[in-house]
């Protein structure tokens, strides 16, 4: 009642000590990610389901609609709790603060809306950024991305893929040819998905058996030994403990899978190609709702609304080691199926790296 009647609704800056005008300013008067009035509406979002927050009832305007009770007050204290925590515990790499000539390259590569962040402790912003920018794809058409900006390497494959006549020297790649290869991969049909799953686990079979190992007992095993695992990985420098810088990308097609015309990350070792990269991408996302979400050059994370059902998490889990087999490492103490199938049983983030 005090701030309603006695300040007419507003909490001025004299109110605050320091930190508090400090974390208010980062908060709230910047308009940079994190954004306390995104936060509302994400959790609008969240209050509401997607379906009807996107619906003409609320047009666009969801977050009026919520009561304004306790339960309302106790969701948004825990969220601005938590972007206070993260602010305080923040600090940045200063020789990050422009692109690097990688990033540069990347971005010009992309040829759409880039976001660059540089390397940070906390990577409360650039989830924030994704956060939002998923909210906002539904109607504006885009996919979002979190690419590993600093990575050479990653730009030397969509190079090879997009514009192999200028492989020899990634940084010199011919855009208007880059262009023509997303188009050709957008306008072909996509492949059996099915089948290219059933070819991808027919080569772990016949591998298995070339090692006279048994695919029931030593492949498959119990579905035991998971965790859960909702962060992405990608983006993270294990050495310094802070992320690489990650420009983060609004990929302008209309489908999660169609991503992979635009970064054409594989067709290395055995890495899939754009092909079976689209197909592999569209089953899932129908089956189970997985977004691509973030990449390096050997590196590949989906992202999910909720966990798979436990019943489903083995025939996954043989899906995901034909696509992948590097992720059920054989050097790993409990290295079969049955131990990913627990960890997807309980897992918003999927994440797939290539040797």
């Amino acid at each position: 009642e005090f701030i309603r009647d006695e300040l007419d609704g507003c909490l001025f800056s004299v109110l605050f000590n320091q930190q508090g005008r400090a974390f208010a300013g980062y908060y709230y008067g910047e308009g940079d990610s994190p954004y306390y009035p995104a936060d509302v509406d994400d959790n609008a979002l969240r209050f509401f389901g997607p379906e009807r927050y996107h619906s003409e009832e609320f047009r666009d305007e969801a977050y009026l609609f919520i009561p304004f009770d306790e339960d309302y007050y106790q969701a948004m204290a825990k969220v601005i709790g938590e972007r206070f925590e993260n602010w305080q515990g923040q600090d940045f790499d200063e020789d990050t603060l422009e692109p690097s000539e990688v990033a540069d390259a990347l971005m010009e590569y992309l040829d759409c809306e880039c976001t660059y962040f540089p390397s940070m402790a906390d990577d409360d912003p650039i989830m924030s950024a994704y956060s939002y920018a998923k909210r906002e794809s539904v109607k504006e058409g885009f996919v979002p991305v979190l690419i590993k900006a600093d990575d050479e390497t990653l730009l030397e494959c969509l190079v090879m893929n997009a514009d192999p006549e200028h492989d020899a020297d990634c940084y010199e790649f011919d855009l208007k040819a880059v262009t023509e290869y997303r188009k050709k991969m957008l306008s072909a049909p996509i492949k059996d998905s099915k089948a290219v799953l059933e070819e991808l686990i027919g080569q772990r079979k016949a591998e298995a058996e070339d090692d006279d190992m048994d695919w029931e007992e030593e492949i498959l095993g119990e579905m035991a030994g998971g965790y859960d695992n909702d962060r992405f990985s990608c983006y993270w420098d294990s050495d310094s403990h802070m992320t690489h810088p990650p420009p983060f990308a609004r990929v302008p097609v209309k489908k999660p899978w169609e991503i992979f015309a635009y970064l054409p990350f594989g067709n290395w070792n055995e890495c899939p190609n754009t092909p079976e990269l689209m197909a592999v991408a569209k089953y899932w996302f129908e089956q189970y709702g997985a977004i691509p979400a973030a990449m390096s050059h050997d590196e590949l994370e989906f992202e999910l609304p909720v966990p798979v059902p436990k019943e489903r998490a083995v025939e996954l889990a043989v899906e995901q080691y034909g696509f992948c087999p590097d992720i059920v490492d054989q050097e790993q103490d409990d290295p079969t199926v049955g131990n990913l199938a627990d960890v997807l049983r309980q897992s918003t983030v999927w994440y797939f790296w290539w040797d």
